[in-house]
């Protein structure tokens, strides 16, 4: 959203917030994903098997593997578990199944009682890792999304206003909404939100930060929405792997099963300088993370119900989350997990 396309409404509030103004002149120079300093190791030939290991869902290969890395002081395998970490639905039935103290010890870098997240060790070598570092111990506000637009990550972007968002009373200022890296699909975190279509750039019916003033979205605009909207590629990328004959109505089942748009919004590739959103997604891991975390949104009584209510809208889609619940209901044995 532009400033000269916002409703006067909106405008009104650039008078009311003059403490966001001398942020406007840095949130004007961001930068690209090209500008972005790459995450050093990824190049590694040994990362890199250990990555495709876990981008095809063998985690029993790949995790031990990325922390015997990660103990040898590789950035991008650093960077990698301490988003696995922090992030449940990516984690898998294997390393779920292990004891905590496995849990921990592939996961985690040594010290204290739990260990310690990977990221904080890399955070002073590696910005990107800092910002998320930053973002996890509530050091920091607005400059940390500005950061993450820098390097190219939209994702963590829209992750780092939604959890600045909830620690404030009120809504983002208008010339916050007015910077060019802000993005459009968050308007409504706007301090005078609720909106009108026409408020959203595209005037839009299907676009579901409507329903977050109120209004009625039709299934059928939201739909339409979804099948081509960019929030609405990771559902699409799934269903066109899981439930070719019918995606349409797959994705506006997922969509339902994440249960929020603020849940869509958080979808996306763990980290872009190693994997696309796309890519990740049409990938096994990322297929059953977005199962996991749809899995996540419900108690185990309530996943039944659930599942019925979204095999009303596809079958397919109900069908293939079932079966990946299934792969959390019995543990896997333990292995040995030494670093070294």
């Amino acid at each position: 959203m532009r400033q000269q396309d916002m409703p006067l409404r909106v405008l009104r509030q650039l008078g009311k917030q003059v403490l966001f103004g001398a942020l406007v002149v840095a949130w004007a120079g961001y930068g690209t994903a090209a500008d972005a300093e790459a995450i050093p190791g990824r190049s590694d030939p040994d990362f890199h098997s250990a990555f495709e290991n876990w981008l095809s869902d063998e985690e029993q290969d790949a995790l031990p593997a990325l922390s015997r890395l990660a103990h040898d002081g590789n950035g991008a395998a650093r960077v990698l578990l301490g988003v696995i970490d922090k992030k449940s639905a990516l984690q898998g039935p294997w390393v779920t199944a292990l004891s905590r103290q496995d849990r921990i010890s592939v996961l985690r870098a040594p010290g204290g009682l739990s260990g310690q997240n990977w990221m904080t060790i890399a955070a002073p070598d590696i910005a990107y890792a800092q910002l998320w570092s930053r973002l996890w111990h509530v050091d920091g506000g607005l400059d940390i999304a500005q950061g993450f637009a820098e390097r190219g990550d939209t994702r963590a972007v829209r992750e780092a206003l939604l959890v600045i968002a909830s620690r404030r009373e009120s809504g983002f200022p208008a010339e916050l909404l007015a910077a060019e890296w802000f993005p459009a699909t968050l308007s409504y975190l706007a301090a005078d939100w609720p909106a009108l279509p026409d408020d959203l750039g595209t005037g839009d019916q299907g676009d579901p930060q409507l329903r977050m003033s109120g209004q009625y979205v039709d299934d059928a605009d939201l739909r339409g929405w979804l099948g081509q909207s960019d929030l609405g590629a990771p559902l699409r990328n799934v269903c066109d792997q899981q439930c070719p004959s019918d995606p349409s109505e797959c994705s506006l089942a997922l969509y339902k099963g994440l249960g929020s748009y603020p849940a869509l919004a958080m979808l996306g590739s763990p980290v872009p300088d190693l994997v696309s959103s796309d890519e990740f997604y049409q990938s096994p891991r990322g297929r059953t993370s977005l199962a996991r975390r749809i899995m996540l949104t419900r108690s185990a009584r309530m996943r039944e119900a659930d599942l019925a209510r979204l095999g009303d809208v596809s079958t397919c889609a109900a069908d293939w989350l079932r079966d990946e619940y299934g792969r959390y209901a019995y543990s896997l044995p333990t292995v040995p997990l030494s670093p070294q």
